[in-house]
């Protein structure tokens, strides 16, 4: 999404393709990825979701068209596709130390691997979240891999600390700043304020009665503050918000 945004005023078309039936949706809720999907309307992005691509057809080693699953055929002179990631670790798989099924490497709260004094960290690792009661997750992003590796170091030396932060992420796309904290994976409800549709709202997502993580656009701050209401260990209720 960021780089269909970023391309708009370089190519003459921009369409982007998806499986699901509206982008972010598991992400940000249906609500919030409707009003995104709309702001890229707006700037000329068209979409073709519930959708995959079944081959890509050039000329000379010329991408010239994608046809897609539904029959479709775009023109297209560049195709950028959006795989994701997975742990580069294959070179651990004689090591001794231990990979899950995926190849993450699970460690403790110090970031110590099952290997006594091999430590590990960022976004191959999963890890205790004690903000979901200590369950191993993996948060492949920048400011995590950070507070793992000072955790790491700070194990090693004989100083053991538990991991005190909130997931923090951030995007931008024309112009718009979406920001996000918290672990909201599996959230089973959105509880919405401001204007959706305007891009000037605050997004509350929750599990059970549980807030566990929030998004907002052109809100500030409202997301650093619950941000720092979550890192001091203080639950926000669901009724609270509501």
């Amino acid at each position: 999404m960021e780089v269909a945004a970023a391309l708009t005023d370089k190519a003459h078309s921009v369409s982007i393709i998806g499986i699901e039936a509206i982008p972010f949706r598991k992400a940000l809720g249906e609500k919030v990825g409707k009003a995104i999907m709309k702001l890229f309307e707006t700037n000329r992005v068209k979409f073709y979701m519930l959708n995959e691509v079944s081959e890509m057809l050039g000329h000379d080693g010329q991408l010239k068209e994608v046809v897609l699953k539904s029959g479709k055929v775009l023109r297209a002179d560049v195709c950028v596709i959006g795989t994701g990631s997975g742990p580069a670790t294959g070179f651990l798989k004689q090591s001794g130390v231990h990979m899950d099924s995926k190849g993450f490497v699970p460690v403790n709260k110090t970031m110590q691997t099952n290997v006594d004094g091999v430590f590990a960290g960022g976004d191959i690792v999963t890890f205790p979240f004690p903000g979901r009661s200590n369950k191993k997750v993996n948060i492949p992003h920048w400011q995590m891999a950070h507070v793992h590796g000072r955790a790491a170091a700070l194990g090693m030396m004989g100083r053991p600390t538990e991991i005190k932060t909130v997931p923090y992420f951030w995007s931008a796309m024309f112009g718009k700043s979406l920001r996000y904290a918290g672990y909201g994976d599996g959230f089973d409800d959105v509880i919405i304020q401001g204007d959706v549709d305007e891009l000037k709202f605050v997004a509350f997502y929750t599990r059970g009665e549980e807030v566990v993580a929030v998004a907002s656009m052109n809100f500030d701050p409202i997301v650093s503050r619950v941000a720092e209401v979550l890192r001091s260990g203080k639950m926000i209720r669901k009724r609270d918000v509501e």
